[in-house]
């Protein structure tokens, strides 16, 4: 699959959730019901596609300049209107068809990174304060499957920083995917039975690296020297 074929099947997504976009919408009596310079379906194509530059010079690039061009003030005030679950809709249709052939074996990463956000010492969930002497910041926590042949992400949970829990977020996007059959590969912080248990379930395999030292699984297996 080629990546003109993968941007038509992304494309394709975004205008099968536009079509339903009411149900998106945090007012879905009055969101998006008037024609505006930014209606719903682009709203969605300019999130997925806007890279690392500010709002206004992401537009600029958008509308070419026109004069057509809304302001990063509009941009912001469409934003708002839209749940996060369009997104994930967009993410899980557009996964389906990139996966659609069931009978081959995934071979699946997981792991968690940790991505700085705007600093907002209102959101204690988030909120990091190490010293006096440092400037405070906030963490989100992304925990992330990725297929290590297709090149792409099956399926990612964000938590706050200070709620993250990487085994309950591997569990969930384990008993939560439509893939009949795969191989998780990690590392030692995901050293667990619960972990090994929910994959088993699941039908898949696992291949998991384990502590040394006194303290992990492998004190209590019979293993070769």
């Amino acid at each position: 699959m080629n990546s003109q074929q993968i941007k038509e099947i992304l494309l394709s997504e975004i205008h099968e959730v536009s079509i339903n976009y009411e149900k998106y919408c945090n007012d879905p009596k009055h969101d998006f019901s008037r024609k505006r310079k930014l209606p719903f379906e682009l709203m969605l194509k300019n999130i997925i596609g806007m890279g690392s530059k500010s709002i206004t010079n992401e537009l600029i690039d958008i509308f070419q300049a026109s004069g057509e061009m809304p302001s990063a003030s509009a941009f912001v005030q469409q934003r708002t209107k839209i749940r996060p679950e369009a997104l994930k809709a967009v993410f899980d249709g557009f996964m389906s068809r990139i996966l659609a052939s069931a009978d081959k074996m995934r071979i699946l990463a997981v792991d968690g990174s940790d991505i700085q956000i705007e600093t907002n010492p209102k959101d204690k969930t988030s909120h990091i304060s190490t010293s006096i002497d440092k400037k405070s910041f906030n963490l989100l926590h992304l925990n992330a499957l990725y297929d290590l042949e297709e090149h792409v992400y099956t399926d990612a949970i964000i938590q706050a920083a200070k709620s993250q829990n990487e085994h309950g977020a591997l569990n969930e996007m384990v008993d939560r995917s439509e893939i009949p059959k795969a191989l998780v590969i990690a590392d030692r912080g995901y050293e667990s039975y619960n972990d090994m248990a929910h994959i088993q379930e699941k039908g898949w395999f696992f291949l998991i690296r384990i502590k040394d030292g006194r303290n992990g699984i492998k004190m209590g297996l019979e293993l070769p020297r």
